[in-house]
């Protein structure tokens, strides 16, 4: 090896290092932009000289395959390549048709892995603590094959309840990695409604979560959450867009038809051609009703694509106040374009933009695919976004997600004891046996939902079924008050489903009641309209 490696530099050196004489001139030409032309000769080159040279026996068309898949993801991380070999028109279209049902999780793919980058709301893999950021490393025991987010979408597709076996790693805030085994369940996510819990936090304050855009009945569903909330009063309203990963731009603008008039501009989407130009508008809009209150619009790093379009609409025609965390940054127009040998390329053709012309997509030039995924939904300066007016003045800022109006205080990292406990499932493991045990002590959700707090019992129950799994539960008044928070949640999702886990992660969250202190700055912006 150490002769291969020297002959190897002897050669190199043969034929790049100049004759020693004389210092050579400083080369002060202007270099001259080369030409398409001269790059695809150059091309034809390098293709020649590995078909002529190289020892090994290439296939030309796996070469050209690597750098037309090299080609695309230099232009941006989102746009991809499925290879004929990996393509099959009538899976894609059993897909679209619905005769296949998609697993509830999407990926995004980052140097060459597939990344959790959400899971659908509302289904049941979002409480099986699969998280964002979580590597897909197996697949019913196999290595991940595909090369793309969209061809893994057709991999993982199958009969309706269908279930299959994913293999996730993921690495805890030791820097230690976890193996984890989820069983994953095949379900039409337009099924699930997408606005879980409607329920008054106090006489004037009305909540409602989205937890997608992902079906045809969003706009429809908020409608009549909203006329059952000012049917019990309501006079101010906290929007909760908090990781919900987007879906429908057409239900969007449905959406923002709620709270804004008739052709108010939602958003406007623009690419190289013509076509692609477009301007999204409130087709319809209950805004002449009473519907004047004020609006706090929960948001953090899971708000992503038509959730931000959303949030967009909303603070730049100063209809409500953007409270929470950065969101995802997420805002593409995407086409499939079929190739002449059966290959398709999903390409990014077009931007999308705020009704006052911010960008929302994150900037993906000049900086790694990893850290492409690593700064979505990063709190940076100000200074450095780019900013436009609000319809009554105000400055807001783009260029990575939508800034919110009030940030608030950065979650708490989760203890180890709690990673430990999410990742071996002990959560939904113990809370069956519990709720059916002490089904006389949870009555109504409602009597929970005012007092949500757990016996002392549950507790010291659950700590001592962590420890016969290793896991050491501190016995300190935080982690006491933690272990309450979370046992709650699960236990109201296991007796009512997606209301009452959503119910109760409301009243017990930190940013809910932060949200609830900031009504008369929604009520100041609301005054400038």
């Amino acid at each position: 090896m150490r002769r291969r490696l020297t002959l190897a530099c002897a050669i190199a050196l043969a034929t790049f290092t100049p004759t020693v004489g004389a210092q050579a001139a400083p080369d002060t030409s202007v270099v001259r932009k080369r030409t398409t032309y001269e790059d695809l000769q150059m091309f034809s080159q390098v293709l020649n000289q590995i078909r002529v040279n190289h020892p090994d026996s290439i296939d030309t068309h796996e070469l050209l395959m690597a750098a037309i898949e090299g080609m695309v993801h230099a232009a941006d991380p989102h746009s991809f390549v499925i290879p004929a070999a990996h393509f099959s028109p009538a899976r894609e279209q059993a897909l679209r048709d619905g005769k296949l049902f998609p697993i509830p999780i999407e990926f995004e793919y980052h140097s060459g892995a597939a990344i959790v980058a959400d899971v659908v709301s509302g289904t049941s893999a979002a409480r099986q603590d699969i998280l964002p950021g979580d590597e897909l490393v197996a697949i019913d025991g196999k290595r991940v094959s595909a090369e793309s987010a969209g061809e893994l979408d057709m991999t993982l597709a199958g009969a309706k309840g269908s279930t299959t076996t994913l293999s996730f790693e993921r690495r805890r805030t030791d820097g230690t990695l976890a193996r984890l085994d989820r069983v994953v369940k095949r379900e039409k996510v337009d099924e699930v409604t997408a606005v879980p819990a409607v329920f008054m936090l106090d006489a004037e304050t009305g909540y409602v979560r989205i937890s997608s855009f992902m079906n045809e009945k969003v706009a429809d569903d908020l409608h009549d959450a909203l006329g059952r909330l000012e049917g019990r009063g309501m006079k101010r309203l906290i929007l909760d867009l908090r990781d919900n990963g987007g879906g429908s731009v057409a239900e969007a603008a449905h959406v923002a038809g709620e709270f804004l008039p008739k052709n108010a501009i939602v958003y406007t989407a623009e690419g190289r051609k013509a076509e692609t130009t477009d301007t999204g508008r409130v087709s319809r809009s209950f805004w002449k009703s009473e519907r004047h209150y004020p609006i706090v619009l929960l948001v953090n790093a899971g708000t992503a694509s038509a959730s931000e379009l959303v949030a967009g609409a909303l603070q730049d025609h100063d209809r409500a106040l953007i409270v929470g965390h950065t969101t995802f940054g997420k805002s593409l127009l995407m086409r499939g374009f079929p190739m002449a040998d059966g290959s398709l390329i999903e390409l990014v053709i077009g931007h999308v933009r705020t009704p006052c012309g911010r960008i929302v997509q994150r900037q993906y030039h000049g900086i790694s695919l990893h850290d492409d995924y690593r700064l979505a939904g990063a709190d940076r300066d100000t200074a450095s976004r780019p900013s436009c007016k609000t319809d009554g003045g105000r400055t807001v800022y783009g260029g990575g997600g939508i800034y919110p109006d009030v940030r608030l205080p950065e979650t708490p990292m989760a203890p180890m004891w709690l990673a430990r406990v999410d990742e071996d499932d002990l959560l939904l493991k113990w809370t069956g046996g519990w709720v059916t045990a002490n089904a006389v002590a949870l009555p109504a959700l409602d009597l929970l939902a005012a007092n949500p707090v757990l016996p002392a019992t549950a507790v010291s129950e659950f700590r001592a079924f962590a420890a016969k799994d290793g896991i050491q539960i501190p016995t300190d008044t935080a982690s006491d008050s933690m272990l309450q928070r979370v046992l709650v949640r699960t236990v109201a999702g296991t007796k009512w489903g997606d209301e009452g886990y959503y119910r109760l992660a409301a009243i017990t969250s930190p940013e809910v009641a932060a949200a609830r202190g900031t009504f008369d700055k929604a009520q100041s912006i609301l005054a400038t309209r």
